[in-house]
């Protein structure tokens, strides 16, 4: 499975699976500019567009995904065991809590955000149903799995073999998914768009391979 943040595209085999192509309109700038809402209501003054440099490396350095949500939030609001300092270029120092976890659940739960669609978890539950692939995604996909396959009976689990792997280089994932791609469909000429049809048509000749 190539996962990246706006298209997921299962390959089996080396083999890719167009049709089944899941594509989520939630990038790494849209986590930026909620985390700079989320700290604008913090009360710390911060410009979409002058700061929003900065708050990416906010985000890059600070922020992750919470295992549990409702449970992370929670410990937020009672410790300050969350809070880390971040200083400003202007030598300001801020204190990012909650923020950390609650800009990145976005990818999960895209409403947050105002952008409708499926999140990260059930895009990649969704694609994992339609190939019959035997992967999940940890606690996400082991709670759908749970409530949409076993129906609640947590018995089933224990027959359930999942692993997720975090690469050291998931930074560049998307980039390096995409050039494996790329080298598996070198030689099947109807998936490329060639420079004189995208001259032509645009960014609508992109539709023709099912990825607009």
């Amino acid at each position: 499975m190539i996962l990246g943040l706006s298209l997921q595209v299962p390959v089996v085999d080396g083999y890719s699976f167009p049709h089944l192509t899941k594509r989520m309109n939630v990038a790494g700038r849209h986590i930026t500019s909620y985390l700079v809402d989320l700290l604008s209501r913090r009360g710390y003054s911060m410009n979409r567009t002058a700061d929003f440099e900065t708050v990416r490396e906010i985000k890059e350095k600070l922020c992750y995904i919470s295992y549990d949500y409702k449970r992370e939030y929670q410990l937020g609001l009672e410790t300050t065991i969350l809070v880390k300092n971040y200083t400003l270029p202007d030598g300001r120092v801020i204190k990012v809590g909650t923020e950390r976890f609650q800009a990145p659940e976005a990818l999960f739960t895209p409403e947050l955000i105002d952008v409708e669609g499926d999140g990260m978890a059930d895009m990649v539950f969704r694609c994992i149903q339609e190939m019959d692939i035997d992967n999940r995604m940890m606690k996400e996909i082991l709670d759908r799995y749970l409530d949409v396959v076993l129906k609640g009976n947590k018995d089933g689990l224990k027959k359930l073999r999942l692993r997720i792997e975090d690469p050291p280089r998931r930074k560049h994932m998307v980039y390096l998914g995409g050039a494996v791609l790329a080298g598996i469909m070198k030689d099947v000429p109807e998936f490329w768009i060639s420079r004189d049809d995208y001259l032509e048509e645009g960014v609508a000749c992109v539709s023709k391979y099912g990825q607009a």
